[in-house]
């Protein structure tokens, strides 16, 4: 349960109150976040619309591709930032742009298209306020999801299907 909380938690601190309760529902609870942003927001019923993701097969079995539609990403408030270095060279992400999954292994979601996110593992060298320092992960450059990240989590593993 404790993954559950830090995934709470970080999409506490990107998003407010509200967005901690989607997350727990999403992530803790079972409830399909894909329902939520699908559904009608005035009156909750299924919508005819498109899928607002299409989560794809990757080379690696458990790891998924989610691709979210532009309104699925304004709906969830996506922002993307990069990795970065510190003048000594060691490479940083926001913090919250780390989670932990039920293992306790540390992941990001690397956007290398434009609303298109793989996730890809860190190592965590040590954590200072907003700061997340690395010991091993992507390159410095590349962008990585930095809110959003336990919906598209969610999605990705197919929470409540």
């Amino acid at each position: 349960m404790t993954t559950s909380r830090s995934a709470v938690k970080l999409s506490t601190r990107a998003h407010g109150p509200k967005a901690g309760l989607i997350a727990l529902a999403a992530v803790g609870l079972g409830t399909s976040y894909v329902a939520a942003l699908a559904a009608d927001p005035a009156g909750g019923k299924p919508s005819t619309r498109p899928a607002p993701a299409r989560v794809e097969v990757t080379g690696e079995a458990k790891i998924k591709k989610v691709t979210l539609t532009p309104k699925a990403a304004e709906r969830l408030g996506i922002q993307i930032d990069e990795v970065r270095e510190d003048p000594s060279g060691r490479r940083i992400v926001p913090y919250a742009a780390v989670f932990y999954d039920l293992t306790g292994k540390t992941w990001v979601y690397v956007s290398a298209d434009p609303l298109t996110f793989v996730r890809g593992a860190v190592k965590i060298d040590t954590i200072k306020g907003e700061n997340v320092y690395l010991s091993d992960g992507p390159p410095s450059g590349t962008k990585v999801l930095a809110t959003g990240v336990a919906q598209v989590f969610g999605v990705e593993v197919g929470v409540g299907h």
